[in-house]
């Protein structure tokens, strides 16, 4: 699931300003939860979710 590392990572780029941490991260959220219904994806929704999140954080300390 490369591809959702890189959707994460664009969407976190797309909401980047100083501060403002989890109302970034819950817009980050928001975008990927649009795309998980568009998808279609055969993990529950709770997993997806947990994935996300974790993404998140990780990508947030890396990135940023």
């Amino acid at each position: 699931m490369k591809w959702l590392w890189d959707v994460v990572k664009l969407f976190m780029l797309l909401v980047e300003r100083p501060g403002e941490g989890e109302k970034k991260k819950a817009e980050v959220l928001e975008l990927i939860d649009e795309l998980y219904e568009e998808l279609g994806l055969e993990i529950p929704k709770e997993i997806f979710d947990s994935i996300v999140s974790v993404a998140i954080d990780y990508l947030a300390m890396v990135l940023f």
